[in-house]
């Protein structure tokens, strides 16, 4: 059950931890539209800065799928944080499940050294997830 528009642009929001982007890379707030979809990028000090409530706001207020790009776990700065958001997506999947929406619309990678084009990548790959049911 996907909040996809009628114009057939997919609304996908990345929340990325600062660390996370390449150093030549814009790091700061940007939207962009790529082929079909439309993505909010939004950097964070930290993924575990990502709270379950905010994750249901972007879906709420229209996104149809938010990935989270975080540090690899062994490689995250505040040593858990990574973790932290990695459960808090799992908390979110069970319950869009439950309430009969596809959990594919909520995600997480795991990246080092991103730079925007690569966001724009997982975020295609995270609104296909979310349109696969």
């Amino acid at each position: 059950m996907s909040n996809q528009q009628s114009t057939d642009v997919t609304k996908v929001v990345v929340l990325y931890c600062q660390q996370a982007i390449s150093e030549g890379a814009k790091s700061t707030d940007w939207a962009q539209d790529a082929e079909g979809i439309n993505v909010q990028a939004i950097m964070l000090p930290c993924s575990s800065k990502v709270e379950v409530p905010y994750i249901l706001r972007f879906l709420e207020s229209g996104a149809d799928a938010v990935e989270i790009v975080a540090c690899p776990e062994k490689g995250c700065s505040f040593l858990i944080g990574s973790r932290r958001a990695e459960k808090r997506i799992e908390y979110v999947r069970g319950l869009l499940e439950s309430i009969g929406d596809n959990p594919q619309r909520v995600g997480i990678s795991r990246k080092l050294s991103q730079t925007p084009d690569e966001l724009i990548a997982i975020a295609k790959a995270r609104a296909e997830a979310a349109n696969s049911n």
